[in-house]
């Protein structure tokens, strides 16, 4: 009888990773809260670095339990189309977060009277006034507005992961090669992504220059 295809043996969660991204979400949270006292007290205003640093970094090392084994044990094809999986759950993630954001604060502005307050704050107001081109923009991510470049920066920055890995077995120093170009070209600002249609906005998180931190903490858990 033919066997069944082993299962994919997976690293047991760290709980120590969920501590330290929830941590910098909590910090995050704060820093986004207005006329909050706390944020006087956050890492960016004592360092170089701050939570989001954090959280990317330890998103790094949870990738690499989460995917790593893959790779290892079913080759790079597989590890790839789990990676593919993943991108595609993470994009429909962004666009269903971003039109139930848009339909709470366009509500809350609506019912409270607020003037279109939200809308403008998230700068949404474009994609009210003109949804075709927009809608467009939103799917081919052309369109990222204000706070919502997490989730597509994570999604670039996961699509790295199958380069990265095949580098990876030919050598260590390809990877680090490779990691190291794309953060120069993204800080001499050739590699950048536009943000919206109407104006020379770019990412606020530009994943080429975020893959460094990711694939640091992806290096120190992967081995």
């Amino acid at each position: 009888m033919p066997q069944k295809p082993a299962p994919i043996a997976r690293r047991p969660r760290d709980p120590r990773l969920d501590f330290f991204r929830g941590i910098g979400m909590f910090i995050i949270f704060i820093a986004h809260t207005p006329d909050n006292f706390l944020a006087l007290w956050i890492p960016a205003r004592f360092g170089f670095s701050d939570a989001t640093e954090i959280f990317v970094f330890c998103s790094g090392m949870a990738s690499a339990l989460a995917f790593g084994a893959v790779f290892s044990s079913h080759g790079w094809l597989m590890g790839a189309g789990r990676i593919v999986f993943r991108v595609w759950q993470v994009y429909w993630a962004h666009i269903i977060v971003f039109f139930v954001i848009a339909a709470l604060v366009a509500g809350v502005d609506q019912v409270f009277g607020l003037d279109g307050r939200y809308v403008d704050g998230l700068n949404l107001q474009h994609f009210f006034d003109d949804a075709r081109p927009n809608l467009v923009g939103l799917l081919t991510l052309t369109y990222v507005p204000n706070f919502f470049d997490i989730l597509p920066m994570y999604l670039v920055i996961l699509a790295l992961v199958p380069v990265i890995m095949a580098l990876g077995r030919l050598s260590p120093w390809l990877v680090a090669a490779f990691v190291a170009t794309l953060w120069v070209l993204a800080a001499a600002r050739v590699l950048d992504l536009p943000a919206e249609p109407w104006s020379d906005r770019t990412w606020f998180f530009n994943p080429f220059s975020w893959q460094l931190v990711f694939f640091t903490g992806f290096a120190f858990m992967i081995g």
